[in-house]
């Protein structure tokens, strides 16, 4: 799922701009709350006291509107 996201976010936004979370979501046929999950574990929260890799930056504005902006490449 993780790779399906991040090559979704290279095609949503290729100049890296952020990416809405519902059009992600729409796009990867997928509900937000999993995709909400799973970005998380590719940012910089730590989850179980390990720090994520900082692929991703999450944000929610002040309407509650999420999104996605891909900060870097992953290392293949």
């Amino acid at each position: 799922m993780q790779a399906e996201l991040l090559q979704a976010l290279r095609e949503l936004a290729p100049a890296g701009e952020p990416v809405a979370l519902t059009r992600l979501a729409k796009r990867l046929d997928a509900r937000v709350s999993v995709l909400l999950r799973e970005l998380t574990a590719l940012s910089h929260a730590r989850v179980g006291g390990v720090p994520g890799p900082g692929l991703v930056q999450l944000a929610c504005d002040d309407a509650g509107r999420w999104t996605v902006l891909l900060l870097a490449q992953p290392v293949q």
